[in-house]
């Protein structure tokens, strides 16, 4: 892109006139280069002496890169033939440091038209190239696509968080649907209504326990596109599938409970709603809160599985990188490095929790 030209004699002559549309060329196979790609360099370019027949001069007061004074002809290849023009070698002479990785430079170009001489600034930007050992490869690459890695392990967060807190929800009412059998003095259409939710709740335990994660997924975003965004729907999936697991825990947590308390709420005059909400609940609830904080520790793993439907959480993203530079080995390391210090930072987290709480850790195995 021009940033400016400047005349430098009194003529008034409009900026268009005397732009030039500038073409180089890369020293890799002598690829065509815009002046927008100037801001993507790691080798050699090549300038042109003449464009449109007019000569140029180039200049660039940089220590990383030099315009060299001799010519080079290089070759061209046409429509019908090869064509061989003049060239000068922009020489890379030392590239950025894997700190730095980038060092911007300005080109600088002047010309004659019509008796008048024009400067022009093209900016650009040398890129180091990654470094061919693994270490050294490994900081580039963190360094270099930090960013992502970051918007990457967000996301994920985001995911695990949210899924868990909506799953443990849904879960405490497919807990209480999955706990309701007839009773003896229950009307018949009572005993109707808690076979239906004793028998929904177990088929969606065992529907969504008993499918991958990444089944589930593409069944609900390829077959029905769900919310038209893959972010929600695999923010959807993770919250049914941690709902099915969470009920399990949460119902057998329920089931731990004395069943004395649940006499004495009721001798206390405490009906059914009232025993369960203020006695049984608030343990269950916190002798299952290690299983809990387990399911979000796996689920900060499992949610890798939704880069099946394109969602750019932390391994999706890993993935991304190395379509850009081809290093498999230093992008997968760095993933699972952020992936292993979420989950022991976490893992710290609710240990600390736990022990504050007098509570007994309760190990899970993953969901998928």
């Amino acid at each position: 892109m021009i940033v400016q030209i400047i005349p430098r004699q009194s003529q008034n002559i409009q900026a268009e006139q005397a732009s030039l549309n500038y073409l180089f060329y890369s020293s890799y196979k002598n690829q065509s280069l815009s002046p927008s790609r100037l801001n993507n360099i790691n080798i050699d370019f090549f300038l042109p002496k003449y464009i449109d027949g007019i000569e140029l001069n180039y200049n660039i007061d940089s220590d990383y890169i030099q315009v060299q004074d001799s010519l080079e002809t290089i070759s061209l290849r046409t429509s019908e033939s090869y064509e061989n023009i003049e060239v000068y070698r922009a020489k890379i002479i030392k590239e950025p440091s894997v700190w730095k990785q980038n060092i911007e430079f300005t080109l600088q170009i002047s010309y004659e038209l019509d008796q008048v001489t024009y400067e022009d600034k093209l900016q650009g930007q040398i890129v180091k190239t990654i470094p061919d050992d693994f270490l050294g490869g490994t900081i580039y690459t963190l360094i270099r696509y930090g960013q992502m890695f970051f918007e990457g392990a967000l996301k994920t967060i985001v995911l695990a968080l949210i899924g868990t807190l909506v799953g443990f929800v849904l879960a405490l009412i497919l807990a209480i649907m999955k706990l309701q059998k007839a009773d003896t003095h229950d009307k018949k259409i009572m005993k109707i209504l808690k076979e239906i939710s004793n028998k929904f709740a177990s088929l969606y335990i065992t529907l969504f326990r008993g499918t991958p994660m990444i089944v589930q997924a593409s069944f609900f975003w390829y077959g029905f596109g769900l919310f038209g965004d893959p972010y929600y729907c695999g923010l959807f999936v993770v919250s049914l599938n941690t709902a099915a697991y969470i009920a399990e825990i949460l119902r057998g947590g329920i089931q731990s409970i004395d069943k004395g308390q649940s006499e004495a709420a009721y001798a206390f005059g405490m009906n059914h709603l009232q025993t369960m909400v203020y006695v049984i609940f608030p343990q269950a609830i916190k002798n299952s809160l290690p299983a809990i904080g387990n399911e979000f520790i796996v689920n900060i793993k499992d949610t890798a599985v939704l880069s099946v439907i394109g969602i750019f959480e932390l391994f999706n993203q890993g993935r991304k990188i190395t379509g850009m530079h081809y290093r498999q080995l230093e992008v997968y390391l760095i993933v699972a490095l952020i992936y292993l210090f979420l989950t022991y930072t976490i893992s710290q987290v609710l240990k600390h929790v736990e022990i504050k709480m007098n509570l007994q850790p309760l190990e899970i195995t993953s969901s998928n």
